[in-house]
């Protein structure tokens, strides 16, 4: 890539999912404290939901134990050729990198302008409008020198279009 290229990048903000062959009771622990309001006040709950985030993120990935994360993965790479620019994904839960992660991991390769863009499409929900939202806001506050954008939210006439196109494709085809 050229030298302009290197000086932007996106991070593709994805959901993440646990891994299959994570066990399914530490899943439930980790979203019990998550949801917990006396977490943040009681060090040994906190320092217990953090050490169960960290595990589950860190889990070893594969394709038969997270089929997301291989889709999401490929979608970046498929992105990062249309683009000519460099694609990181970055999860809002459950996998590693977290989209922080990302942004100071491409920020700190020398990209200067900084495009998030959620794989989370629809309005509405808490992880595109409040929490990415959110880290946008402290990446900025970390690299004030960087310009940070949150390429949030979609066009609806865009989605109608996307979905329109989806349907429309499939009434071409030929029933299975």
């Amino acid at each position: 890539m050229e030298s302009n290229q290197t000086a932007r990048a996106v991070v593709l903000a994805a959901h993440g999912a646990p891994a299959t062959d994570y066990p399914p009771l530490r899943v439930g622990f980790l979203m019990m404290l998550e949801f917990a309001k006396p977490v943040e006040r009681i060090g040994f709950l906190r320092a217990w939901r953090d050490r169960l985030d960290k595990e589950m993120r860190t889990w070893r990935r594969t394709q038969e134990n997270d089929p997301y994360k291989v889709a999401v993965d490929d979608l970046a790479a498929q992105l990062a050729a249309r683009l000519d620019c460099r694609v990181i994904v970055g999860y809002n839960e459950f996998c590693a990198p977290t989209i922080d992660e990302a942004i100071d991991r491409v920020i700190a390769d020398g990209a200067q302008r900084v495009i998030v863009l959620t794989t989370m499409l629809v309005r509405g929900n808490s992880h595109t409008e409040l929490e990415i939202q959110q880290t946008v806001v402290h990446a900025r506050e970390r690299h004030p020198k960087a310009d940070i954008r949150y390429a949030w939210p979609f066009e609806q006439a865009r989605l109608v279009s996307l979905f329109a196109d989806q349907v429309n494709s499939h009434l071409e085809t030929e029933p299975q």
